[in-house]
């Protein structure tokens, strides 16, 4: 069994999905209308899921990799 290296790429981008959770959580707290707070807290949450969803397959897809 190899041991696998995490890759800069799955790293970065689970980082950056952290830190759009961050944003997303701060926009809830800013001292803008409710509109405009849930817009900028949706746009981050958003971004935060796709980045998430895209570190998990590049992750998936290495695993497969491996093991063939």
């Amino acid at each position: 069994m190899s041991i696998l290296n995490k890759s800069p790429h799955r790293s970065d981008r689970r980082a950056r999905a952290a830190a759009h959770r961050a944003m997303a959580f701060a926009a809830l707290a800013s001292n803008s209308s409710l509109r405009v707070r849930y817009r900028r807290y949706n746009a981050h949450m958003r971004k935060a899921e796709s980045l998430s969803r895209t570190a998990d397959a590049i992750s998936l897809e290495a695993i497969q990799e491996v093991s063939q």
